[in-house]
Formats: C-alpha cells, structure tokens, sequence
C-alpha cells in the first residue's frame, strides 16, 4: 500500500495521503502512522469514505472506542460515534454549536481520551475550520517564572465548572501527598508527560477545571486565564481547513482545540466523532 506522510504546517500536525483506512492497513504502516501522530499531535488522513462500521474498525487500529456522555448524539445502532452537527438546537431552539473555546475532550473524567477522532461527512462551503493549540510547545517555551509556578501543581477538573471555593468538607477530603479524587472534582497534574514519548505538555481544560490545588479561587481563575493565553498564542496553533473526506485524529495528552463558527450556519455541517480510552495523566 503506497502511502505518504507529508507536514500539514511548519509548526506541527501531518497529513496522510494515498492511504485508504477501510483496506486494513498492514502492521508496519500503522506502527509508521501511529509514530507520526504522537510526535506530531495531529494526524490527517485524506479521502477517507467510512461509513459508521468502517469508521468504528479503523479506530480500532489505534485504540478502545468509547462511549461518549451526549447519548442523544449517537449514531443508531453504533453507540461509540457521536454526531457533532451545527444544526442540533438549545431546548429553546437556538443553535446549540458545542467547542467554541479551547478545551481538551474529557478532562474531568479519571482516565482522560488519549485521542478523538472525527471524520468530516458534510462540510459548509467555506469555514469552520478546527483549531489546535500544541501544549507541547507552549510548555517548552514557558517563561521561567510561570514554570516554576506549576511545577508539581495539580488542577481539578469538573463537568460543571465552578470556581467557588470548596466546603469545608470537600477541603477535609483532600487527604495524602497526592490525591486523586475530591469531593468537588477529578485531580490532574498541569505538568503532564506523554507516555508514548515522554514529552512533557501543560494539561489544562479552561472549561473544566474548576479550581488549583493550594490556590485560592481568584488566583486559580487568573492562572487558568494566564496559561491558555500563553498556550494559544499564533506560533503554537494550527488551524485546519476541512477537505471532503478528512478523517483526523488528535492527541488529547499534547493540544486543546476549538472550532471557529466562522460559516453561515444555514449550511450543514456535519462530523462523525469517536473517542478513544486513554490513561491517567502522569
């Protein structure tokens, strides 16, 4: 199978072309695509058809499906893939476009997707591209200060994000050097390492994390605010302009994405996602 892995922009991500992901890839080509994509983030296959069981089979080569929260979103019949659509509304029927702001895909959960995959079925006529933010970058090139400030802090990640400062009960179960778990959330180092790669990445979710451990409320608001403005300026993002049939798959552990609504959203736009289980974030 004759293929190529060509760099999608000078900063990081690759495509791949020539590849067709319903023919089950020989051993050797996914070991070759599976390396791109953990040292490149981002990884886009071009000119995929797949429907539902062809997608499901191909995320099997690179990992576990999983079942995503927004059940109603699921394609019948296949409960790993979820629709994401800017045609769903708002029980008062507004549009309801998800993933305006960065984020990273279930952060609060204990074991975090090390990867989301979603394949374009209907796009608009222009715009709605998807944005990454490289949190591998963005740590390397922190400023000392700010570096030594999250060294060894860890933040807690909540589905309904609130930065009120914990009860005094949830404060009496924060117990041992290292917890996991607390009352009000899902405990996450910032300093995250890869562990295909072992590079190190600043693991953060704005829209999730509720609050830093040891860190009053507003400090913890202001520094949430002061990383994710570092971690998206212009020389750490890709932004990505959908083609017909792009299939990408992008590390959980290494960037936050977000999607411009930038289109006229009369025009459908249409994508297939999956998950895929991950590990706890050391």
């Amino acid at each position: 199978m004759s293929f190529q892995i060509n760099p999608l922009s000078k900063k990081f991500g690759v495509e791949v072309t020539g590849l067709n992901l319903a023919q089950s890839p020989e051993p050797a080509v996914i070991e070759s695509v599976y390396r791109a994509f953990v040292e490149n983030a981002v990884i886009v296959f071009r000119k995929q058809s797949l429907k539902p069981e062809d997608f499901v089979r191909v995320a099997e080569i690179f990992g576990q499906p999983l079942e995503q929260l927004l059940t109603r979103n699921q394609v019948p019949g296949f409960s790993v893939v979820n629709t994401v659509s800017n045609q769903e509304k708002t029980d008062d029927g507004k549009p309801d476009l998800l993933g305006q702001t960065w984020h990273t895909d279930h952060s609060f959960w204990p074991t975090p997707p090390k990867a989301t995959m979603l394949h374009a079925v209907t796009l608009p006529g222009e715009g709605g591209n998807t944005c990454f933010a490289n949190m591998h970058l963005a740590y390397e090139k922190l400023p000392e200060g700010l570096r030594a400030r999250i060294s060894g802090l860890k933040a807690v990640h909540a589905y309904r994000e609130s930065r009120e400062p914990p009860t005094a009960d949830e404060r009496q179960r924060e117990v041992g050097d290292s917890p996991t778990v607390v009352a009000d959330g899902m405990v996450h180092p910032v300093e995250r390492t890869h562990p295909d790669t072992g590079r190190k990445a600043i693991y953060i979710n704005p829209l999730r994390i509720k609050r830093f451990l040891g860190l009053a409320p507003v400090a913890s608001a202001n520094l949430v605010e002061e990383l994710t403005k570092h971690s998206t300026q212009r020389k750490y993002v890709y932004r990505h302009q959908w083609q017909a049939g792009d299939l990408i798959m992008w590390d959980n552990r290494s960037v936050m994405h977000m999607v411009d609504v930038d289109y006229d959203i009369t025009q459908p736009r249409l994508m297939h996602r999956i998950i895929l289980e991950g590990n706890r974030p050391i």
